[in-house]
């Protein structure tokens, strides 16, 4: 993502960091402790990152990740 604050899809700085470590495979509970946040914080960040970018599944939130050179 370009810093221009043009962050793909309308997701958060939060959620471009967390869909970024989804991509390189971690699970939520890494990711949650590599942000010093919760699981269930992470649990919502996904839902809301797959509804932004309506998708269902992690894999398919992967693809746009890479698609958009986040991974």
């Amino acid at each position: 993502a370009s810093h221009s604050g043009e962050l793909p899809a309308g997701l958060t700085a939060r959620e471009v960091e967390v869909l970024r470590l989804l991509a390189k495979g971690l699970a939520n509970a890494e990711i949650a402790r590599q942000l010093s946040i919760s699981p269930r914080t992470i649990n919502a960040h996904l839902t809301n990152i797959y509804g932004k970018l309506g998708v269902a599944t992690r894999g398919a939130a992967i693809r746009f990740a890479l698609d958009h050179n986040l991974g």
